[in-house]
């Protein structure tokens, strides 16, 4: 009879320990889908918070990239400037140098005589009038007679 109830029983039992099983299988495998779901959550908001991070810093790179190309054209602008002045400089350089030159050049020409011609400038009266022209004129360099 013992042997009867036993193989009666027991699918039952077997039945209720797989039920059982199953149950905290069960409630097990909902708390690490929670359990998941929850970190999957957690991951998609890091993922959202990444990406906006990642945005704002490739605006600032884009930003530091147009600053560098504008400072890489003022660069070359005042390089340009800078050339277009030591141009101008040397220009100025070599003309104030044929200045000093020139300069000493008239200081020695001061210093020396002046030529004939010049010194009988200096020597000639005022003249006002058509009469005084004449009568400098015939006193000056007078011609020597034939007889002479």
């Amino acid at each position: 009879m013992q042997n009867r109830l036993t193989s009666k029983l027991l699918p039952w039992l077997l039945l209720l320990i797989c039920l059982l099983f199953s149950y905290f299988q069960n409630r097990l495998l909902s708390t690490k889908n929670k359990q998941l779901y929850a970190s999957n959550q957690q991951l998609q908001d890091d993922k959202q918070t990444l990406i906006e991070l990642i945005d704002v810093k490739n605006n600032e790179f884009i930003k530091l990239s147009d600053q560098y190309q504008a400072n890489e054209r003022k660069l070359i602008a005042q390089k340009n400037q800078l050339q277009v002045a030591d141009t101008l400089n040397r220009q100025y350089q070599q003309q104030l140098e044929q200045l000093i030159n020139e300069n000493e050049q008239i200081r020695m020409w001061s210093d020396s005589d002046l030529p004939d011609t010049v010194k009988r400038l200096y020597t000639r009266p005022e003249i006002k009038g058509s009469t005084d022209y004449q009568s400098w004129l015939s006193s000056r360099n007078t011609l020597l007679s034939s007889h002479e």
